[in-house]
């Protein structure tokens, strides 16, 4: 009757802390729901942007305070999340110290009777004849252990939602077509990417103390049933799984959860095979059913891996007459983008501002006087590759021009002389066609092959970059194709 009482106490007391642990749950999920709704908003309101140029002012004033809000509704998130995970946390402590007290009553009634015979249960931490053959102490961890697995899964499906979020992010990005859309999206996934990788600590630490208790109490079990040869051989399999975990972690987004995947399925063999050898049938039963579903199962998720875009205007030389430029419409400042790289013509370096007449109606036109000690750079066109802007250059030199030059910009850098350039800077690149969007897998393994490498969008091309030697991206080239057969990669020295 004691027993009966002291379990149903550590129930009541559980279900008045779940109460409230339920309603923090809810708040998380109405503040979740509010920041999905405000990012729908916002998603929407970019697209208004990108198909009513009228309305553009006033859609980004839109745009700004929707993004205010919903920065600030992440926060009250972010803070109600960390509530709700410290008092999961506070929730396992009073849950083991409670089932603690009642084990060690447990364990004094037990040890006081005649009676020696245990039922055979499904879950093998409780069955009896442990308490005949652990201490107190050492049985209280391994139930403590068992309970603490449910707050682990519970967060590895917040994992998996927070997952769910990035993967949606990653294919806006890829919608967007400006750069103030492309930045927004950008900046909400490198705070989901924050989150989600807290939750994966809180898993990993949780995780690795749980694993680390069970293991060592089952090593006790079988030392002290004198099964040397499962000890040993769980040792090897435990090893094993670590190292599998390794080598398939670096293909994955969450080395955590893949190291959950590879030791939760380890230790369930290992579990399986200390129930058979106490002959514990209903508990060899339960952990075979649990250990062909985790087998079945796998948390290697493919990797988040954004590529950059480069939002640059690309536009060939015109000749309009009369010139477009007026003091109503003056000659813009050259536009410098800081990702990217993008091909002008310069027309001259000027100390004093030239007469419009003098630019023969040429546009798009721009000029700057941060480079050539404060003189006047006047640019024009826009071009994606040299050649194109050598074309662009013999057309103006055609016009009357004396010595139009090819310039570059690189991620914001002016090369004014190009040709110097290449001589220091020898390399190769990948130019990936034949898909809207790269893969992950071809991601994941260009990033294995090669850890510096940057992904850039060139229209319906990625440029991946840079490879020491041809011979380095070619083997590469031929590997990505022999993945995927529809794609078309061929190697671009960057000389």
């Amino acid at each position: 009757m004691k027993r009966r009482f002291t379990a149903f106490l550590v129930l009541c007391l559980v279900a008045g802390v779940s109460v409230a642990e339920q309603a923090l749950e809810q708040q998380v999920e109405r503040l979740q729901r509010s920041v999905d709704s405000l990012n729908v908003l916002i998603s929407e309101a970019r697209n208004r942007y990108a198909v009513e140029p009228e309305s553009r002012e006033q859609i980004a004033k839109q745009l700004v305070s929707l993004e205010a809000e919903a920065l600030a509704m992440k926060c009250k998130y972010d803070g109600a999340l960390k509530r709700l995970t410290e008092r999961e946390q506070n929730l396992f402590a009073q849950n083991s110290r409670r089932a603690n007290v009642a084990l060690e009553q447990n364990v004094v009634e037990d040890t006081s009777s005649v009676t020696t015979y245990h039922p055979k249960r499904a879950n093998l931490v409780y069955n009896g004849i442990l308490g005949d053959m652990l201490t107190a102490s050492d049985l209280k961890l391994l139930r403590a252990s068992q309970q603490s697995e449910s707050g682990v899964v519970t967060k590895i499906r917040e994992y998996l939602r927070l997952y769910d979020k990035m993967a949606n992010l990653q294919l806006e990005y890829e919608r967007v077509d400006t750069q103030i859309a492309a930045d927004s999206v950008l900046s909400l996934l490198d705070s989901v990417r924050e989150i989600a990788n807290s939750t994966a600590g809180v898993i990993s630490n949780r995780w690795h103390d749980i694993f680390d208790n069970k293991v060592y109490v089952y090593n006790l079990l079988m030392e002290k049933s004198g099964k040397m040869d499962i000890l040993s051989a769980a040792e090897q399999e435990l090893s094993s799984a670590l190292v599998s975990c390794e080598q398939k972690a670096v293909e994955c987004q969450s080395k955590e959860l893949v190291e959950y995947f590879y030791r939760k399925r380890a230790l369930l063999d290992y579990e399986g095979k200390v129930a058979a050898s106490l002959e514990l049938t209903s508990a060899v039963d339960s952990l075979a059913r649990a250990s062909s579903q985790m087998k079945q199962s796998s948390y290697c998720l493919p990797k988040i891996a954004v590529v950059r875009r480069a939002f640059i205007d690309h536009e060939p030389i015109k000749v309009i007459k009369p010139t477009i430029y007026n003091p109503k419409n003056p000659i813009p400042h050259t536009k410098i983008y800081d990702y990217g790289t993008v091909y002008r013509v310069r027309i001259g370096i000027f100390t004093k501002r030239p007469n419009l007449t003098a630019l023969r109606g040429v546009t798009p036109l721009s000029y700057t006087d941060k480079y050539h000690d404060g003189k006047y750079a006047y640019f024009v066109g826009g071009y994606r590759s040299e050649e194109e802007a050598k074309e662009g250059a013999a057309y103006l030199k055609k016009l009357g021009f004396r010595d139009p030059q090819v310039v570059m910009w690189i991620d914001g850098k002016y090369i004014s002389n190009i040709a110097e350039w290449k001589s220091k800077n020898l390399g190769y690149n990948l130019e990936i066609t034949g898909i809207t969007t790269l893969p992950d897998d071809v991601k994941a393994h260009i990033g294995l092959r090669n850890e510096q490498a940057r992904f850039s969008r060139v229209g319906t091309a990625f440029i991946v970059g840079t490879f020491a030697s041809k011979e380095d991206a070619e083997l590469v080239a031929s590997e990505i194709v022999a993945m995927n057969t529809s794609l078309k990669v061929e190697v671009k020295s960057v000389k």
